[in-house]
């Protein structure tokens, strides 16, 4: 009988411990999921102040070869008033609002139509509701923006599954070419605040951040520590009591 129990408690014990190792595993695995967020993090942050902090470039037929996402550029032409866009879903000043995009047209020929972030508005009170676009400035002038990436619609985001990213919030080129179906530049620039005299609400463009990535690396580590020392405690404590009945 004896013999019976001391093996049902071993039997126990490795089970504890199997279902110790596989919780331990899990957190480490955590704590490097956030780490290599962290990691990506940090690099676009870098990468996002380090052109931001730059002058602006202007946008001729040769400097547009060579643009990239987040590098700030002036350009010289006029908009086209015939072709505006709106993207419901933008946070402003704590409230949701409508994103204006108008399609800018360069001076210099060589350079493709591009859409401009104009600014934001307030929605209505409903989705319904039409809201009045102000009109972009006629005539010819100079904005200055940061060239941004258009949203990729069929992103996928989840920790453990992918599900489809919202449409919300987004800015994607596929539905810019059902207001203009001709060739546009690869970006869009988003409009500095006060560039053209528009009347749209702007902000400015601030760097991501690092953001707790690295915090909750070191905390699921933190956590294997605990559960590893809390096993060993038991199984010492298992040891000892195995061997004073024993005795």
């Amino acid at each position: 009988m004896a013999k019976q129990i001391r093996a049902k408690s071993r039997s126990s014990s490795l089970a504890f411990t199997a279902l110790a190792l596989f919780a331990i595993f899990i957190c480490i695995r955590l704590g490097f999921w956030q780490f290599e967020r962290y990691e990506i993090r940090h690099e676009l942050t870098a990468k996002i102040s380090s052109a931001l902090s730059k002058e602006a470039t202007e946008l001729t037929s040769s400097s547009q070869e060579n643009v990239e996402t987040w590098m700030r550029v002036l350009i010289k032409g006029s908009y086209d008033p015939r072709y505006q866009r709106q993207f419901r879903g933008h946070y402003f000043q704590e409230r949701y609002g409508l994103e204006i995009l108008s399609l800018f047209i360069p001076e210099n020929t060589d350079i493709p139509p591009i859409w401009v972030d104009r600014g934001w508005i307030p929605a209505g009170n409903s989705a319904k509701e039409a809201v009045a676009i102000p009109a972009p400035p006629a005539g010819s002038l100079i904005i200055r923006g940061v060239l941004r990436q258009y949203d990729d619609p069929n992103t996928r985001s989840g920790v453990f599954f992918a599900l489809p990213a919202p449409r919300i919030g987004r800015i994607d080129e596929l539905a810019l070419q059902k207001s203009f179906s001709g060739e546009t530049f690869h970006k869009y620039l988003k409009l500095d605040a006060e560039s053209d005299g528009s009347p749209l609400a702007t902000q400015p463009l601030t760097p991501p951040g690092e953001g707790p990535h690295l915090a909750y690396a070191i905390q699921w580590w933190i956590f294997a520590l605990l559960i590893a020392g809390t096993r060993i405690a038991l199984f010492k404590g298992e040891r000892s009591a195995r061997a004073q009945s024993e005795n």
